[in-house]
Parts: structure tokens; sequence; C-alpha cells
């Protein structure tokens, strides 16, 4: 198993993982991305990197139970608005990005493939 992304790599992309964190998140990003391209990925580029950022980033989200947090304040009055995601919800929206960013030959699963 090649490794697909470096910290330093990581961080340019705007990773926010720090460096003790970054190992075990890059080896569960990339087992999820291998279980997405069902192993086909055979060397690493950009759009391999850009991916794995993506999925670092959302596992680290979930893992820190981080969720979209709004307020506002008017007179005194303060409302909090949160839009909290479920595991499920947050991996799906990375998945629907990858798919995205992959040629079409790493991540079609459909019938005939």
């Amino acid at each position: 198993m090649c490794d697909y992304i470096t910290f330093e790599q990581y961080t340019a992309l705007g990773g926010k993982a720090d460096a003790s964190a970054f190992p075990r998140l890059s080896r569960l990003a990339q087992k999820k991305l291998d279980y997405w391209t069902q192993n086909r990925i055979t060397e690493s580029d950009e759009d391999i990197q850009l991916c794995m950022m993506l999925i670092m980033d959302a596992l680290r989200k979930v893992e820190n139970g981080e969720s979209n947090i709004a307020s506002t304040s008017n007179d005194g009055l303060s409302i909090s608005y949160a839009s909290a995601r479920t595991e499920e919800q947050i991996m799906g929206s990375v998945y629907d990005q990858v798919v995205e960013i992959l040629p079409v030959e790493l991540v079609n699963l459909g019938v005939g493939s």
C-alpha cells in the first residue's frame, strides 16, 4: 500500500489536522478511498491528494463532533442555529465530491464496468 499524501501536501491543500493525528487519519482515509474506488488507484496524483484531504478533514470533523453552528444577536436577544449532520451525511457529502473529482474509471461501480 503506497501513501497517497504527505503531511506537507495535506497542509498545503488546507488540511486542518495536526501532525500527531495525521498518520491515523491518513490511514483511515486511504482505506475509505480504496474501498470507494475498489482498489483501482495505482499511484497518487493531485486529485487523489485532494480527495485524501477532504476525507481526512471529514473524519476529523466527525471524531470531534463538530457541527455547523451560526448565531445572531439583536438587542440582547441571542439565537443560535445548529445544523448538526450525521456521520453518514458528512461522509456521503465527501463521497459525492470524490466522485466529481476522480475520473469515472476509478469510481464507476455500475453494471458492466
